[in-house]
């Protein structure tokens, strides 16, 4: 009796590949979720299992296009059927109108929940806020201003103050021989496999002392709210919000500053300063 030689199961491919990208995008999803804020995991190099957050989110991203593919091509080469099938359950809902309903009204309290801010959606957002600040309570992994990786070595030594000769100096002390002062801090530490927060350590430790005060991001101010700050700085909240209302800045008690200045594309320093009188 003769085998037949089996033709390649598409069916048994694609819930294959379905299975995988829904793994892969729940655990990349989960490492997003506790990953740290931007500024401290481009600064520290931050990464799990060899991979750093953009890779993550790349990944989290391009599976879930594929997910979305396999889904489109599944339902173009079997349209008749889905169609039939979701025809024979909507009848058969008709029967079933208070779940339907039921089903419908808990995702619309989903929904406007989470649009809305209230517990217990805000509570979930807020563990993860929680989470990814905890990388942060260290000062030995606070950036000494916004974006300093991103900043040549020449434009870091002017924003923290100090003689970039010095910087220069210290950093071949230790190892480091940088080919010129346009380099980034970010560039130079892939050169050497380290990252920006080690480069900085190996400065301060050879005597470069920064004189600029550090960025309201590494001080924690920015995911303080704002009745947290004017009850820190005993400020009258309605006279806060009042000033900040004259600034064309719209804002509630509970928004955090970081949030404010975001949705109007200021730094939080700029919104410290409203709320301070000091602009």
């Amino acid at each position: 009796m003769e085998n037949k030689k089996k033709g390649f199961n598409w069916r048994g491919w694609t819930t294959f590949v379905v299975i995988i990208a829904f793994i892969v995008d729940t655990i990349s999803g989960i490492i997003l979720y506790i990953a740290p804020h931007g500024r401290v995991a481009n600064w520290t190099n931050w990464n799990i299992w060899g991979l750093n957050k953009e890779e993550w989110a790349a990944i989290h991203t391009i599976f879930g296009y594929i997910l979305l593919i396999i889904v489109g091509v599944h339902l173009y080469y079997n349209w008749k059927v889905f169609m039939n099938f979701i025809w024979r359950k909507i009848r058969k809902a008709l029967n079933l109108r208070w779940e339907m309903m039921a089903a419908v009204l808990l995702c619309l309290f989903v929904f406007l929940g989470t649009l809305w801010n209230f517990p217990p959606f805000s509570t979930t957002m807020n563990v993860g806020e929680t989470l990814k600040d905890c990388w942060e309570e260290s000062k030995a992994v606070a950036a000494p201003v916004r974006q300093a990786q991103e900043l040549s070595l020449q434009e870091f030594a002017a924003r923290i103050q100090a003689p970039v000769d010095q910087i220069l100096s210290a950093l071949k002390s230790k190892g480091f021989a940088v080919k010129n002062a346009q380099q980034t801090l970010e560039e130079i530490a892939k050169e050497y496999r380290t990252s920006p927060d080690k480069l900085y350590e190996a400065m301060t430790s050879e005597g470069v002392k920064p004189s600029a005060p550090q960025a309201i991001e590494g001080t924690g101010l920015g995911r303080k709210t704002l009745d947290t700050i004017c009850s820190e700085k005993d400020l009258s909240i309605d006279e806060v919000l009042s000033r900040l209302k004259e600034k064309g800045i719209e804002a509630k008690a509970s928004d955090r500053i970081r949030d404010i200045a975001g949705r109007y594309e200021k730094t939080p320093m700029e919104i410290f300063a409203n709320i301070e009188g000091k602009d």
